[in-house]
């Protein structure tokens, strides 16, 4: 790369002393990458995805019975759920940071996960070892995080081993959007490099410095379009994200068509937005602007105008190997088969949501409708077009509007495809294992966060205090008092309507509430997913 990527590479060299160089290659060490799981590379999600964008999905993906590898997996939690909510399929996943690894094993032996392979390796040794065929790779950040080098020996892994017909997911930062946080980053690291002490003391003064500097001093900081609001931003999130997001002496950001060129090396070719809804051109551009990209010579310049239009910062993108296109026909089908559910109650839908091009309303008289038929058992747009109600919504709004409520409610994480009824028994009772295991975690603060779904072939979503509400119930406790007791060890103390409950009489009884809350609502719709 050239450029200012070159440059904020060249200062990150001098990251944080004793975090950089040596076995870590660069990367930060000394400190752990935040615990998170992302449902990006979830199967269900990937092949409706490939499947919107006209692109035949993996048959393995489908049927449930693939082989899925994340190298740079951090913590490994993504991996290790997606193994519980998938006993059939195989997973590898692989991170330097002994840290990392010792902790997703332990997990993995306490869930009885004996279909997933947790490996403490580099990219280099990764991509020597021996292994069958893979039908899916997912790339988390890494692209943006990594040197040149390494991101030419994950290349030449997925030339070697990536099954024809098979996925990447890649995200990364991307330009022109993330220009913006480079003077930022710079800034942060050299601050960081010249200071002393725990790393993340260092932090906090570097940001609280970027914020006086900004305040003060004016100039780009103060005057560029988002810069104060990041700053601010940063305060509130943790050291371990801070370093491992700014720090690492390899950070670089690309332009879409230079990413679909590396790809095209290992014979991957670009298959569109892993997020369903950034494959609708009027969700993300303007009339005006949809007609500029469509000037550009070939896609990957496209692309690349309309992150230009849209100053996209981050992108999550699909690339397939011998992908074969889907017939008008064909998609059809396979569209009209796909099976949704709901992830919130009906009455908890938005009335709009934020896109790129503008706020978008939710009409209720389509979502209403819709809202109520995928909270019961899933339903396939095929189901859900036979619907009296859904089908004169569809045809007064030309024909698509029932699969395009479906591509939005599905990226903004209130709805999902689910996994086909095949194999169900035997989720279920991995997942159950899983969960078991993570649930105990939640009683030492330890959280994954999320729970595996059967259903979903992902995962849901849970806070510490709901998974202490499900642990006492499994243990059959008093819901409110194991809560307590677990919150009060750790010098946690609740409130209500901004006054802090004070006693742990006040305590308990506002965890009793919340409770009440948590059964009537909240504990129907984890069940329904299978994650109780």
């Amino acid at each position: 790369m050239v450029g200012p990527t070159a440059a904020a590479t060249a200062a990150g060299a001098t990251t944080a002393g004793a975090t950089t160089g040596g076995w870590t290659e660069g990367y930060v060490g000394g400190i752990d990458y935040i615990r998170a799981v992302y449902r990006d590379w979830s199967p269900a999600l990937l092949c409706f995805a490939l499947t919107l964008g006209g692109w035949r999905p993996p048959e393995a993906l489908r049927t449930g019975r693939f082989v899925m590898t994340e190298p740079g997996c951090g913590h490994g939690l993504t991996t290790a759920l997606l193994a519980a909510a998938h006993p059939a399929a195989r997973f590898e996943a692989m991170d330097f940071n002994p840290s990392h690894i010792a902790g997703t094993r332990r997990l993995a032996a306490d869930a009885g996960l004996a279909n997933a392979l947790f490996l403490e390796e580099s990219f280099a040794d990764y991509a020597r070892r021996e292994g069958p065929p893979l039908d899916a790779v997912a790339l988390h950040g890494v692209w943006s995080w990594v040197s040149a080098e390494n991101r030419a020996i994950l290349l030449g892994l997925l030339r070697r081993r990536l099954a024809p017909g098979g996925v990447v997911f890649v995200s990364y930062n991307a330009l022109p959007g993330t220009l913006p946080h480079m003077p930022l980053r710079r800034l942060l690291v050299e601050r960081c490099a010249a200071d002393s002490g725990p790393l993340p003391e260092r932090i906090a003064r570097a940001i609280d410095f970027a914020a006086r500097m900004a305040g003060r001093g004016g100039g780009w900081l103060a005057n560029t379009d988002g810069v104060v609001e990041r700053i601010e931003q940063l305060r509130h999130k943790s050291a371990n994200y801070i370093a491992h997001e700014y720090l690492n002496a390899d950070w670089t950001a690309f332009y879409h068509g230079d990413v679909a060129r590396e790809m095209a090396a290992a014979k991957l070719e670009f298959a569109g937005a892993a997020v369903p809804m950034e494959q609708l051109d009027d969700l993300v551009l303007s009339p005006v602007q949809r007609d500029l990209a469509a000037e550009a010579a070939d896609p990957a310049q496209a692309e690349t105008l309309r992150d230009m239009m849209s100053n996209r910062s981050f992108r999550r993108d699909l690339f397939v190997k011998g992908g074969e296109r889907l017939s008008p026909a064909e998609r059809r089908s396979l569209l009209g088969a796909t099976r949704f559910t709901l992830l919130v109650e009906p009455d908890d839908l938005p009335e709009t949501a934020s896109t790129p091009a503008g706020r978008l309303t939710f009409p209720p008289a389509l979502y209403r409708p819709l809202a109520e038929a995928l909270a019961g058992e899933p339903r396939s747009l095929e189901e859900l077009l036979a619907l009296p109600a859904l089908a004169r919504q569809d045809e007064a709004r030309d024909g698509q509007a029932v699969l395009r409520a479906l591509v939005l409610l599905t990226s903004l994480t209130l709805a999902a495809p689910v996994m086909p009824e095949d194999g169900s028994a035997e989720r279920r009772e991995q997942a159950a294992r899983f969960n078991a295991a993570a649930l105990e975690r939640h009683r030492f603060g330890e959280t994954p966060g999320q729970l595996a779904s059967p259903l979903l072939g992902a995962g849901v979503p849970v806070s510490r205090i709901e998974a202490l509400f499900l642990l006492a119930e499994r243990l059959g406790e008093d819901p409110a008092a194991l809560a307590w007791r677990q919150l009060s060890a750790d010098g946690i103390r609740l409130g209500r309507d901004g006054e802090a409950c004070v006693g742990d009489e006040a305590n308990r009884a506002e965890l009793a509430r919340r409770h009440s809350g948590f059964a009537a609502r909240r504990r129907p719709l984890l069940e329904r997913l299978g994650a109780t």
